[in-house]
């Protein structure tokens, strides 16, 4: 094997790895968070809502600069006294059962009905319970700080109760005073995991009153857990993310702690500014998530991410100054989601029936154009094949199958460099120290033969980004959460197998690839072909097992691949003899 082909596959394959070690997101978390008491959905701590203080309201003025830093708020106090509620149950068949309450007028509870979203109890790991994505009070929320030369007019405080009626297939929630009224209006759309709220601000003085719309997303992650590292299980972690034109900003727990810390006390950790589409909280398979909708030409929205000691992670996002006129009504609209990261049901959710682009939640990195189309024909295979682990073996051979002949060229190309290897000596011993002499006889040499030293690595360029794509699409489908391949034995396709079976055959087969490829002279070279085999069993031991299975599978048609490759040499050799 020529040696800058080798190279090139060792740090592809490293590349790859620390990429999907360190860029990917980990998985959700299973730890239970510690029980606390149903606290209103603004913080409680000044009787003003979380976010809307009048010492926020500097971040907030409509005639302030908008650049100013953004107050970030505080999580709500679980030991405040909290007035009578109401708890009322809004749910989809067969997806999720979801509670909200008269005191503050938010989600308390978010419970996934389908039996594959189950995680483990605090208690006894080996019960499973329905994961309830509710983990900390106030999980979404929409809220108006004033400006700080306002009288604050539409923040509700927090010992306050909102009355509600239901209205059609929307429940109301209303809180009202002498000089305001708000309403917030949650509605299902059938067949998803998002939730409507559709809200309206009316003022009833004869004074026009200013508002900021701000979007809240709260998570927990417990404290005690670490970040991930290489050769260790995967870290059970929760990250807060926003979405800015596109483009993803994450934070995990740590990463934003440490920014907090480093800010004035009471200032979110990192803060982006632009067209912010929406912020959530991400926990590797499922997201919670406010979507605000694409932001007009030339708006500029602030999103801000920040971590408490305790675990809270809060997002908020911060729009443009609004004013309601004396006696007239201010208008708005989000969409709320929470659940899996299907891409089906992230393309339906719609702010004010427009696409929230919330798809980007799953983070397919620059092979999405691959990565979608791969998705779509996995599910075409498991709806014919119900078991996931063979739908990723099916994939994977009508992947090589498409790579075939790009990969019989490449391996072609290796063989008839690794015979022009003792020419090649020849010429080098010929030639001594004239580079120039060496090069040239060298490039005579390979036209002679009909050999470019490139044959072997164009087709394995243009191969990667499809391997690349597949491990990546693997990696993030939700699809693969808690499904079995062989019961006993695999349980799980996005934890790593229990007995470390796969990544031990796979690394096995993987040397005795490497003895079907042309071993070259020099030893360096062949000491690093098989230390790779050594590498990647190292790599793959805590990677989760669909894509153990994956790699298994490549592996073992690459081996029958080159199987062919050198028999048809070695016919070829026989024919000429003859």
């Amino acid at each position: 094997m020529n040696k800058r082909v080798l190279y090139t596959m060792l740090i592809g394959v490293g590349l790859l790895l620390l990429y999907t070690q360190f860029k990917q997101k980990p998985a959700l978390a299973t730890e239970a968070p510690p029980a606390v008491k149903i606290t209103p959905a603004v913080a409680p701590t000044d009787g003003k809502p979380a976010d809307a203080k009048p010492t926020d309201a500097k971040a907030t003025d409509a005639k302030a600069d908008p650049k100013a830093p953004v107050v970030a708020p505080k999580p709500p106090n679980p030991e405040e006294p909290k007035p009578a509620e109401i708890v009322d149950p809004i749910a989809q068949p067969q997806l999720y059962d979801a509670k909200l309450t008269t005191y503050g007028g938010v989600l308390t509870a978010w419970t996934l009905l389908d039996p594959q979203f189950q995680e483990p109890t605090p208690d006894d790991k080996r019960k499973s319970q329905p994961i309830n994505l509710v983990r900390r009070p106030l999980p979404a929320d929409v809220m108006f700080p004033a400006c700080a030369t306002c009288t604050p007019m539409f923040e509700a405080p927090a010992g306050a109760a909102w009355s509600r009626t239901q209205v059609g297939d929307e429940l109301v929630y209303t809180w009202e005073n002498d000089r305001a009224r708000v309403e917030k209006r949650y509605q299902a759309v059938p067949g998803t995991y998002q939730l409507r709220l559709r809200y309206t601000l009316e003022n009833k003085t004869d004074e026009p009153a200013n508002y900021w719309q701000k979007a809240v997303v709260r998570g927990y992650h417990d404290p005690h857990i670490g970040a991930p590292g290489m050769f260790s299980p995967p870290v059970m972690m929760t990250s807060g993310v926003c979405d800015v034109n596109g483009k993803l900003k994450n934070g995990d727990f740590a990463s934003l702690l440490k920014a907090t810390d480093e800010k004035a006390k009471g200032i979110a950790g990192v803060e982006e500014r632009g067209g912010v589409r929406w912020v959530g909280i991400d926990e590797k398979y499922f997201v919670i998530a406010v979507a605000l909708g694409v932001a007009p030409e030339g708006e500029e929205r602030v999103c801000n991410l920040s971590a408490t000691a305790d675990g809270i992670i809060t997002v908020g996002a911060l729009g443009t100054a609004r004013v309601v006129p004396p006696h007239a009504k201010g208008e708005g609209e989000v969409a709320i989601y929470l659940g899996p990261k299907q891409l089906h049901q992230l393309d339906r959710v719609e702010v004010a029936g427009k696409g929230a682009k919330l798809a980007s939640a799953i983070d397919f990195g620059f092979t999405e154009i691959i990565a979608r189309p791969m998705l779509a024909v996995l599910k075409a295979i498991h709806y014919v094949v119900p078991n996931w682990g063979v739908a990723i073996i099916i994939l994977t051979i009508l992947i090589k199958l498409v790579t075939f002949y790009p990969s019989q060229k490449s391996m072609k190309s290796m063989r008839e460099m690794a015979k022009l290897k003792p020419e090649l000596d020849k010429l080098k011993a010929k030639h001594g120290d004239d580079r120039n002499g060496f090069a040239q006889a060298q490039m005579k040499l390979f036209k002679e033969r009909n050999v470019s030293p490139f044959g072997g690595c164009l087709p394995m360029a243009l191969q990667f980004p499809i391997y690349i794509a597949l491990y990546s699409m693997l990696r993030n489908s939700v699809e693969l959460y808690r499904s079995p391949f062989i019961p006993g034995w695999i349980g799980d396709l996005t934890a790593s197998d229990p007995y470390f079976i796969t990544p031990l055959v796979t690394g096995a087969f993987m040397f005795l690839q490497q003895r079907l490829t042309p071993t070259p002279p020099d030893p360096q070279q062949k000491m690093l072909m098989y230390l790779m085999p050594v590498m990647f069993t190292a790599f793959t031991v805590f990677l989760p097992s669909g894509l153990t299975i994956y790699i298994l599978t490549n592996t073992l048609l690459t081996m029958a691949q080159q199987y062919l490759v050198n028999r048809g040499d070695t016919n070829s050799k026989t024919l000429a003899k003859a």
